[in-house]
């Protein structure tokens, strides 16, 4: 399996998120940018390796440093399909219309 889709939600999200932390502290945004590139690595390497949520969905938590955050993703076409960088006490499950947004983009 190589390489990997993201909704644009999901971009949208992860610029969001960093801004956030950017404005707190430069290296704190730089450091919220690493975990969640790391996240999407180890996601490609081994996308069967986190735990399913909802089918079809898979969920890997942003920890330790960032643990309010996650990352959604599906296995689509033999690939990961990031759907969502959300947050974990906003809006729960907000982005399951990505599902299937996600089936026709990908």
């Amino acid at each position: 399996m190589t390489g990997f889709s993201i909704h644009p939600q999901a971009i949208t999200e992860f610029d969001e998120a960093f801004e956030h932390y950017l404005e707190i502290d430069p290296e704190l945004g730089a450091s919220f940018e690493q975990t969640v590139f790391k996240y999407i690595q180890e996601i490609v390497a081994a996308p069967l390796r986190f735990s399913i949520r909802k089918p079809p969905t898979r969920r890997v938590n942003l920890t330790p440093r960032f643990g309010a955050y996650y990352i959604a993703y599906m296995i689509w076409r033999d690939k990961p399909v990031i759907l969502a960088i959300a947050h974990g006490a906003r809006r729960p499950y907000y982005w399951r219309k990505r599902i299937s947004e996600s089936k026709k983009l990908f």
